[in-house]
Parts: C-alpha cells; sequence; structure tokens
C-alpha cells in the first residue's frame, strides 16, 4: 500500500503547545491499551487539500472540538527515518484504518513490548519531525 507524503495529527488543547512555537512530546506518547500487539496513536492521512479543514472540524461525542488547539503535519518519509534507527528498528509504524466517518483515518503503531523508556524517546523524536503547525484560531 502507498502513503500519502503526509499525516495529520490533532492537538487537543494548548497544553501540548511549547514556548516558542513547538509541540510537545506527550502529543506523541502511545497510553492506550493494546490493539493486536501495538498501542495506538490516531493520524488523519493526508490524501488531498481538505484533510487539515476536516480533522480541524472533528468533534468528540458530546459535539465539542475534538482538536482544539489545531494540528500538525509529519512527513511520511520522516516517520519511516525515525523507525529505521537501530535503538527503535521495528518498534514504530503506521497504518490506514479508514473509519465510517472518517476516511483519512489511520495511526501510528508501536509494538506493545515497547518499555516507556523508549515510548518516550520515539514520542520525543516525533516532534522533531513536525514540518508545520497549525495553530487553531479557536
Amino acid at each position: 500500500m502507498t502513503f500519502p507524503e503526509n499525516c495529520i495529527r490533532g492537538i487537543p488543547n494548548s497544553t501540548y503547545l511549547n514556548d516558542g512555537g513547538s509541540v510537545g512530546s506527550h502529543l506523541f506518547y502511545f497510553e492506550g491499551p493494546a490493539v493486536n500487539g501495538h498501542r495506538e496513536n490516531s493520524i488523519n492521512w493526508e490524501d488531498d487539500n481538505s484533510v487539515i479543514e476536516f480533522t480541524l472540524a472533528q468533534t468528540k461525542d458530546d459535539g465539542t472540538l475534538h482538536f482544539k488547539a489545531g494540528a500538525v503535519v509529519v512527513p511520511t518519509e520522516e516517520i519511516e527515518r525515525l523507525s529505521e534507527r537501530p535503538t527503535i528498528s521495528s518498534l514504530l509504524s503506521y497504518e490506514r484504518k479508514r473509519l465510517p466517518d472518517n476516511p483519512y483515518h489511520g495511526n501510528l503503531l508501536l509494538s506493545d513490548s515497547t518499555s516507556k523508556a523508549n515510548m518516550k524517546l520515539i514520542a520525543a523524536g516525533l516532534p522533531l519531525a513536525v514540518t508545520r503547525i497549525i495553530v487553531s484560531k479557536q
């Protein structure tokens, strides 16, 4: 399967934004339960020019915006580069996982066998790969 050049990760609130215009590594923490041997970080694939707008308009079940602070753009090639590092080889990957209400949906995947220390190392590397931060005007 061929993947788009970029993926988009929403920023739930301003606590994920650092001073100086960067995002914190905690935006990329893999904290949820394991699914099929991996922990997931939800992303949207940038299939077309409407994905950022689509991502920023996503709402929670209660109707409030899910990504109040904005979104980041991460090149797929940077995720691949990071996943090829000897210290984290085979721990980080990604997938396309369309949802009924989100055709762009996918996940960054972290092996469930990854130690917390290595998860934090990977989570710190991903913000360095961000090429664009879209700060919401909400």
